[in-house]
């Protein structure tokens, strides 16, 4: 039935099924379903907002308001703060007009090419020191929440390490993560693996038995430690 109301209403469902589902860079539609999401979990759990502070204390996740769409009629829809009963219809409405218009003010006409998953979803990698000048910051990316690739947009957390491993007589893996094999910000070897680490792309990890089993075009360069005396 979504569609069937008003004018923002239409517009709003007609812009979400042009989703593909897909959190790659160039998507313009998925930071619409980002904001209706976050719009129905706000409308849905307003019973757990405490009344003293305005805050929301912890909430259900999305897997469980996502088995809570196939209740149309459960307590939970209801808004407390409206006189009205409303059902699952009802906030699922409110949330689609609430995120079209946060859209909008927030990053203006949706086919503006403003809405593009890259210029919103970004990730940084902080130095450990959290010193800007030897960070990379505001990296476009694909991924999003709860997916394979998640990411808070904020550098805060996400995929860092991604291996694939195929076991077995012989070890087979592949693997990536963001930055490189050095810690000094003047080496080519500091970020070297960002741009694959962006692009999801992973590489074979080699696995030698001895130091005679690497080959020499597999060797940059050799560190040795040796015992102070």
């Amino acid at each position: 039935s979504l569609g069937r109301g008003d004018a923002g209403l239409r517009e709003a469902a007609r812009l979400l099924a042009e989703w593909d589902r897909r959190y790659t860079r160039d998507n313009e539609r998925a930071i619409l379903f980002e904001l209706a999401m976050s719009a129905l979990a706000d409308g849905t759990w307003d019973e757990l907002v405490d009344p003293g502070t305005a805050a929301r204390v912890a909430t259900p996740g999305s897997a469980t308001l996502a088995a809570l769409l196939e209740q149309p009629a459960s307590i939970w829809w209801d808004d407390r703060r409206t006189p009205q009963l409303e059902r699952r219809d009802d906030i699922l409405s409110a949330s689609l007009r609430s995120a079209l218009a946060s859209a909008k003010r927030q990053y203006g006409a949706p086919d503006g090419g403003s809405w593009r998953w890259s210029r919103i979803r970004h990730a940084n990698i902080y130095h450990l020191l959290q010193l800007p000048a030897l960070s990379a910051l505001d990296l476009p990316m694909q991924g999003g929440p709860q997916t394979l690739n998640p990411s808070s947009g904020a550098g805060t957390h996400g995929a860092s390490w991604r291996m694939v491993v195929e076991l077995g007589p012989d070890v087979h893996a592949w693997g990536t993560y963001p930055g490189g094999q050095s810690g000094n910000p003047v080496s080519s070897r500091y970020t070297d693996r960002l741009p694959r680490w962006l692009a999801g792309e992973l590489d074979p990890l080699i696995f030698p038995r001895s130091e005679a089993a690497l080959r020499a075009a597999q060797v940059i360069s050799t560190l040795t430690f040796e015992p102070d005396r």
